[in-house]
């Protein structure tokens, strides 16, 4: 175990295996159908979007202190001197002051950061956070390298529902940015084609830079597809990441969601 320890929350959408090979710590967000938990480990999420589409109410809450003072206490237990805990915007959710209970009560200093990003922006900071460290960065340089990268990332996307998964033909598909704080409407599209169009005009090709697209529902792959197809196409756009929008993310944008994450490059 390095010195320090990075730990996050499972918002940050890290694909399978990635957060066990760079050495971080994920605490779950907790998810309900109705009462009935859902374990995002243990279940598929294909079924998560099958029961949204078939009417199902998701909720989520934060991780509890007491989680996140036992990913802080097995980071000290393996040897850390320090935690790096790294959260989506805490204008959006209470994770960041639930860690920050933790870190009051943990035996090793904790630094909570909020990273300013929701979805699959927070796992971008906490890789560029990684690396950091790997590559000898103190806790506080690392935590500038968060906060610096969290301002500069931007987004688009579209968050609906379906009934049964269905992706309708002719419908308003609202382009939306989380920006600051907040969702905002950027263009409504007539069908997810033009959506698809609109997006990738969105992303800026005057600077080069790193972006990822993310669908929710398997009926939103062809979407995505398409999406980074486009985007691949652009010389200024170096590489194009898939990632699958989790049911921690999925619960509050649903079933009929896809979108792009871009950031500059080092």
């Amino acid at each position: 175990m390095r010195g320090v320890a990075i730990c996050t929350d499972s918002s940050a959408l890290f694909p399978v295996g990635v957060a066990e090979r760079l050495g971080v710590s994920v605490v779950p967000i907790a998810i309900a159908f109705d009462g009935d938990t859902f374990d995002e480990h243990a279940q598929e999420i294909d079924d998560f979007y099958a029961l949204l589409c078939d009417g199902a109410t998701a909720t989520t809450a934060q991780p509890s202190p007491g989680a996140f003072l036992d990913a802080y206490s097995a980071a000290a237990a393996a040897g850390a001197r320090e935690v790096l805990s790294i959260h989506l915007d805490a204008r959006v959710s209470a994770t960041v002051a639930s860690a920050e209970l933790a870190a009051d009560e943990a035996s090793i200093p904790v630094t909570v950061v909020d990273s300013g990003t929701v979805s699959f922006g927070v796992g971008v900071c906490v890789r560029a956070a990684a690396k950091a460290v790997a590559a000898g960065a103190s806790a506080q340089e690392a935590v500038t390298v968060v906060r610096r990268l969290g301002s500069e990332l931007r987004n688009v996307f579209v968050a609906r529902g379906g009934a049964r998964g269905r992706v309708p033909d002719e419908s308003e598909w609202a382009m939306l940015e989380f920006a600051d704080g907040k969702t905002s409407v950027r263009e409504a599209c007539a069908t997810v084609d033009e959506a698809v169009v609109g997006m990738a005009r969105r992303v800026p090709p005057e600077e080069p830079v790193w972006a990822a697209v993310g669908h929710a529902a398997d009926a939103m792959r062809p979407a995505a597809d398409t999406l980074a197809g486009l985007l691949a196409s652009s010389p200024r756009i170096i590489n194009v990441e898939r990632y699958r929008v989790g049911a921690a993310v999925g619960a509050h944008t649903g079933p009929l969601s896809f979108g792009a994450f871009w950031w500059p490059s080092e």
